[in-house]
């Protein structure tokens, strides 16, 4: 599966470089483009509905290995590869990756065994899905809507500055997002009941928006999802805080929240802006996300 327009256009060129080497080793296979939003789950759905085994590699971002994850059917059946080339790249960043494209390609035609990782499985009363890397509610979310939405992603990706509309929409974001009220319940038990809320982030991967490691301690096979939550943090200090997030820091700081837990519920009190690996569903109130232990596949 091939998403073209994945970072200016580095999808297409990558898939030629693959292309070229499924036919010198005469690999069979059948090439799928995506043309816009749903296209891969709507894809994805259609190749694994079968009984047959099923080989499902992804040529795109974050945001379209989201939506691939989310169509898959007959999971038992399904193996699950993945050359990223989007803009943020946080599910290569937190696996540790770093082939090219060619050597991913390679990679994955040689082993020929995969390996099981945890997803997170997401409802929300506009939907749901599964995500890879992080989903997020406020904060983070309301980056991702801007950075879906502007014209600078598409600048300075064609400048392989891609990583810089994060943190530029991010810092405006700072200052123009509403903070909220919410209760969050963990594994049915445990309630937490929180003010003035800056986001709400949970994670399989340890990074989000482009390498932030809101939780670097997040493990995609421990069968348990990684939050943290900002609330109650003065603006004045939220700039340093989210600087020290870069590397890390940030969970030493008052008003940084951590949980692991296998579900989590949460509750706004106003709507916001909802994210599963970066794609924005819309405002939303509740969330209910739960670990899938072992559900993906990976080649």
């Amino acid at each position: 599966m091939i998403n073209p327009a994945a970072r200016s256009g580095m999808g297409r060129k990558t898939w030629k470089k693959v292309e070229k080497i499924l036919l010198e080793q005469q690999i069979e296979y059948r090439a799928y483009y995506t043309k816009g939003q749903g296209d891969a789950r709507r894809i994805a759905g259609k190749v694994t509905s079968g009984s047959d085994p099923v080989k499902l590699v992804l040529i795109g971002g974050d945001g379209t290995l989201h939506e691939m994850v989310s169509g898959i059917k007959n999971w038992e059946n399904v193996s699950v590869g993945y050359i990223p080339v989007g803009s943020g790249n946080d599910f290569a960043r937190g696996m540790g990756w770093k082939r090219s494209p060619k050597r991913q390609i390679e990679n994955i035609l040689r082993t020929g065994e995969n390996w099981q990782m945890d997803c997170g499985k997401v409802q929300t009363e506009r939907g749901g899905g599964r995500f890879m890397v992080s989903a997020g509610i406020g904060y983070d979310a309301g980056v991702c809507w801007r950075v879906n939405h502007s014209g600078l992603k598409k600048i300075l990706n064609r400048m392989r500055l891609g990583k810089l509309t994060y943190l530029i929409l991010g810092a405006y974001e700072l200052f123009a997002s509403k903070r909220f009220r919410g209760e969050l319940e963990l594994d049915g038990r445990c309630k937490v009941f929180l003010r003035d809320i800056l986001f709400c982030s949970v994670h399989n991967l340890p990074y989000e928006g482009g390498g932030v490691p809101f939780c670097p301690k997040a493990d995609p096979m421990d069968g348990k999802m990684d939050v943290c939550v900002v609330s109650r943090v003065p603006k004045r200090k939220l700039p340093v805080l989210l600087l020290q997030a870069l590397k890390g820091q940030h969970i030493k700081y008052r008003g940084v929240h951590v949980y692991r837990c296998k579900e989590i519920k949460i509750h706004a009190r106003t709507p916001q802006y909802f994210h599963m690996d970066g794609e924005v569903i819309g405002k939303v109130r509740k969330v209910k996300i739960c670990v899938e232990k072992g559900k993906v596949h990976m080649l």
